[in-house]
């Protein structure tokens, strides 16, 4: 049999709150399905946040409507709810508007069989039901045991991948040991290992969701996972989708002008105009006039840039430029969670919610994360 493994498509995300950035996941999506068709595929898994909301919009149903038909009598199409889509108050998942759709364990680990392939998930499970997802994960090895090949979707952190205390849910310890693929979801990075006797894959998001995301992007790409289970072993195949580029760029204004650095990254530049994030450091910056020479250069040549600045006047020599959003995204996440912890907050709905209205507020997103404490606030009464 062969598998595609897809993961964090959030169809109907709002990038900037910019139509072109909600088509971009689109785009995304409809190229995936075509490559899974050109590849022959025979089920498509889906790990999870195929929606960025349980009440996504009516464009965004539409685009699944549609790429579902192209699957139709083609590709089976199996997923697990992540924590975006999954719903409040037992409510139904937007999903359930598909027959074609099979979601996998609400609650519980469940399990199909397909062409005598055993397939089994876990839709997502966060604060006090935590230990019950690990026990549900315990029954696999043995309901595994019966098959030659077996497949465990899952919608979760591992602390491999997220090594800080609070960011995860489950260890690797905790993980069965009999998958001949684990399909993982959640992280938006690519990742791709041996475990246990066979192959552990975050399939990564489909799209740059977040400035954060870019160095991942420019190392791994997006796209998506091809895994055969023909033959003894399993072969995985990484299939790559063209997206929208997002640039960060840094410029030293001590050492160079602004033109140079932008205009390298400009040139590189195919298809559809980029996102730049430039960050820009110097001495004694007149920033407003920065900001419209930055206008002037990049006028029309991106579908939007962010700028940040560094004043280097009051810094020390040996001093670096601002790192780089991923670089720093770990110790905030574990300051956070100490801070939390020394005031008696040990609940990961806390350092999630913490996390997410420090990524939203940080950008200004008021009503993401309006939204944020909303969804927090059902979820603990549900």
């Amino acid at each position: 049999m062969r598998i595609a493994h897809v993961s964090d498509t959030h169809l109907g995300i709002r990038q900037y709150n910019m139509d072109e950035r909600e088509n971009d996941v689109y785009d995304a999506f409809n190229e995936i399905v075509e490559k899974v068709l050109e590849e022959h595929v025979d089920v498509l898994i889906h790990s999870g946040d195929l929606f960025d909301s349980p009440n996504p919009p009516i464009k965004a149903l539409k685009n699944f409507k549609e790429n579902l038909e192209k699957l139709q009598g083609r590709v089976k199409f199996i997923t697990v709810l992540g924590d975006h889509d999954f719903p409040k108050r037992r409510g139904l998942p937007p999903h359930s508007l598909f027959e074609e759709v099979k979601v996998l364990g609400i609650g519980e680990l469940e399990s199909i069989e397909v062409d005598g392939v055993l397939i089994a998930g876990i839709s997502n499970l966060r604060g006090r039901s935590i230990e019950l997802l690990k026990t549900e994960l315990q029954k696999f090895d043995q309901v595994a045991s019966k098959y030659s090949k077996s497949i465990l979707v899952v919608h979760q952190g591992v602390d491999r991948y997220l090594p800080f205390e609070g960011a995860y849910e489950l260890r690797e310890a905790d993980l069965p040991k009999k998958a001949s693929y684990y399909a993982f979801g959640h992280i938006h990075s690519r990742a791709l290992a041996k475990f246990g006797r066979g192959c552990f894959a975050y399939a990564g998001s489909t799209e740059v969701m977040r400035r954060d995301e870019v160095k991942s992007w420019t190392r791994d790409g997006r796209g998506f996972y091809i895994a055969d289970l023909d033959g003894d072993g399993i072969k995985v195949h990484k299939i790559d989708v063209d997206i929208r580029p997002q640039y960060e760029v840094e410029v030293d204004l001590t050492k160079e002008d602004l033109q140079a650095p932008l205009l390298k990254h400009l040139n590189l530049t195919r298809g559809k105009t980029p996102i730049l994030h430039i960050y820009v450091s110097g001495r004694n910056m007149d920033t407003r006039l920065i900001l419209n020479n930055l206008n002037v250069l990049l006028k029309d040549k991106t579908l939007k840039y962010n700028v940040f600045f560094k004043d280097l006047t009051t810094v020390q020599k040996t001093s670096m430029l601002k790192p780089h959003e991923e670089d720093t995204t770990d110790l905030r996440r574990r300051l956070i969670s100490e801070y939390l912890h020394a005031h008696g907050l040990d609940d990961r709905k806390y350092i999630e919610l913490a996390w997410r209205l420090y990524e939203h507020l940080s950008k200004d997103e008021i009503d993401q994360a309006k939204r944020a404490v909303e969804e927090s606030i059902l979820g603990g009464e549900s």
